[in-house]
């Protein structure tokens, strides 16, 4: 009788080891994939930044369906283009223009993983990041 209580303890023991070897696991890839997303968000923030205010301005003034004070680029989510290798990830930047100080943009580039790893239940929220920043007419 003890050796078989003994025996169904330590299976409780182990049952409880393997649930959270699982869920140590499930947590590593969902911040291994926000790291990379939040690099590729840094990465599209810092060509933004590196094309300048004008450009995103020439950019805002040619899309028709901007608003005076918002503007998303690309109007959907879009693909990493090269020389970026990230399948799983789109992105877009949205553009904020305060009419008090028209030489100051917003910006916030997201970056957005989908569909969901199987068995996931993440949300838009927690499938996505989001970096800010300030571009400034020169």
């Amino acid at each position: 009788m003890e050796v078989l209580l003994g025996i169904v303890v330590v299976a409780l023991a182990l049952y409880g080891v393997l649930d959270l070897m699982a869920i140590s696991q499930k947590m590593s890839q969902r911040a291994r994939r926000r790291a990379a997303a939040v690099e590729l968000a840094c990465a599209k923030m810092a060509e933004l930044r590196a094309g300048g205010f004008d450009a995103v301005a020439a950019l805002w003034a040619k899309s028709p369906a901007a608003a005076p004070q918002n503007f998303y680029y690309p109007a959907t989510p879009g693909d990493f283009s090269p020389p970026y290798n990230a399948k799983p990830f789109r992105w877009q930047a949205r553009f904020d223009r305060d009419p008090k100080t028209p030489d100051v943009m917003n910006v916030e580039v997201r970056v957005f993983w989908s569909p969901a790893p199987p068995g996931s239940s993440d949300s838009i929220e927690k499938s996505s990041v989001a970096v800010g920043g300030l571009l400034v007419k020169k």
